[in-house]
């Protein structure tokens, strides 16, 4: 546990996180075994906290960014299904006024479409 802490520290000190003179007391603690006041330990925890916000936030953007995709996904194939329908109710409307079907198929076929 200690190791992991320490090596922490050091990140913390090398991306230039924090106060680095109070990371190195710290640090300087941790090597040479003695317990940390509780107050270092949530100032470490307080780092610990924003990073793991910080992915939690990127892993909720990747899963909006998911469903929006999906969303799409599922946008283009009700559109594509409607376009269907709708070039079938046109194909049905012209066999209707030609006379190659009656009104009573026309509106059960009509049905039909609408229904699927």
């Amino acid at each position: 546990m200690s190791e992991d802490m320490i090596k922490s520290v050091q990140d913390l000190i090398d991306s230039g996180k924090g106060d680095p003179k109070r990371l190195a007391e710290i640090l300087d603690t941790l090597k040479q075994k003695t317990s940390l006041y509780m107050s270092d330990y949530k100032y470490l925890e307080s780092f610990t906290s924003q990073k793991d916000e910080t992915q939690n936030k990127t892993d909720l953007k990747n899963k909006v960014n998911e469903i929006k995709q999906e969303a799409k996904k599922l946008k283009k194939q009700k559109t594509a299904s409607e376009n269907s329908t709708n070039d079938s109710l046109s194909i049905l409307k012209t066999r209707l006024v030609s006379g190659e079907i009656t009104l009573d198929e026309y509106r059960s076929i009509k049905k039909t479409l609408k229904d699927n």
